[in-house]
């Protein structure tokens, strides 16, 4: 796993999912899919969170907390966040709220199949059903924090919609924030 200037740890991370290595306290884990428009908000979202955090962005380094972007399927999370005390997901979402909006969900707490169903996943198990089997098979890190963020467009194509694209820096000072919070 690389090291970023700020301490960052970071990897990209397919469909071939690994543990995380060195046993990072807090994993940031992207998902979605690139070529899916606003679908890959959760992939920028931790781009973007590196950048910032490469850039200097302040405060103590966070060598606890890796850093990853995930395409494959939801059910590989279960496999990418062993070993890490707690996650932070970030994904699109489909809720029927106005796009842009920034959705939180803490999975530790209680179950979120329900919240997360209309999913923006093409998978057969989304996010959300992932989640709940992890919590049923005792696999489910102490502390799960969904960060989503409503989607306009899941059409083929690249490119976020500009209402999504309008929120990504917001959120990923959000999402880098939270993971701090988590690794203290």
């Amino acid at each position: 796993m690389a090291e970023g200037t700020s301490g960052v740890a970071e990897d990209a991370v397919g469909a071939a999912a690994a543990p995380v290595a060195a046993q990072p306290v807090v994993a940031v884990i992207g998902v979605g899919n690139s070529l899916r428009r606003d679908d890959a908000a959760g992939l920028e979202v931790v781009r973007r969170l590196r950048a910032r955090a490469d850039g200097g962005a302040g405060g103590r380094a966070d060598a606890a907390i890796a850093v990853l972007e995930y395409e494959g399927e939801p059910l590989g999370l279960l496999e990418l966040w062993e070993g890490a005390r707690a996650v932070v997901l970030v994904d699109a979402i489909r809720s029927g709220a106005a796009p842009g909006t920034i959705h939180r969900m803490d999975a530790s707490r209680e179950p979120i199949l329900g919240l997360l169903r209309g999913s923006a996943s093409t998978h057969a198990v989304g996010v959300g059903e992932a989640i709940e089997l992890a919590r049923t098979l005792g696999r489910l890190p102490a502390r799960v924090i969904v960060c989503g963020v409503e989607g306009a467009c899941f059409e083929a194509g690249e490119g976020l919609s500009v209402e999504v694209t309008g929120v990504v820096d917001s959120l990923a000072q959000d999402v880098l924030r939270e993971a701090r919070e988590l690794a203290g």
